[in-house]
């Protein structure tokens, strides 16, 4: 379908204020993670302001963000090495527990090498 191409879940539609109150969260919290260089926001200019845009993948990729930090207590600094662990050495298998089925989400998410390549 021509729509479905158009609006698929890599399309930046989505502003701070509405993934923000998706995860009940604060903007700042997002604009945080995007300093961290935990999420790579899409950028775009109207006038002289410019707006951070997410997609799906990336409201998902937040989604995982938050259950290691707000269930298991990770640090960003303990997400990022176990990111990079992950990347470097590809993990066929994670644990049968909620860590491991939240790592290996985020390992398949699009966003996965792009954000990760950043740290």
């Amino acid at each position: 379908m021509a729509l479905e191409k158009e609006f698929g879940k890599d399309k930046p539609l989505l502003t701070t204020g509405i993934v923000a109150s998706m995860l009940e969260i604060t903007p700042d919290r997002l604009r945080t993670y995007d300093t961290e260089k935990l999420i790579r926001t899409h950028r775009k200019t109207t006038g002289q302001v410019q707006k951070r845009l997410y997609s799906q993948n990336d409201v998902e990729w937040l989604q995982c963000l938050r259950i290691l930090i707000q269930k298991h207590k990770m640090s960003i600094s303990s997400i990022k090495v176990i990111l990079q662990i992950i990347q470097k050495n590809p993990i066929k298998e994670f644990p049968k527990n909620e860590i491991g089925k939240t790592l290996a989400e985020m390992a398949q998410n699009p966003n996965f090498n792009a954000i990760v390549k950043n740290f």
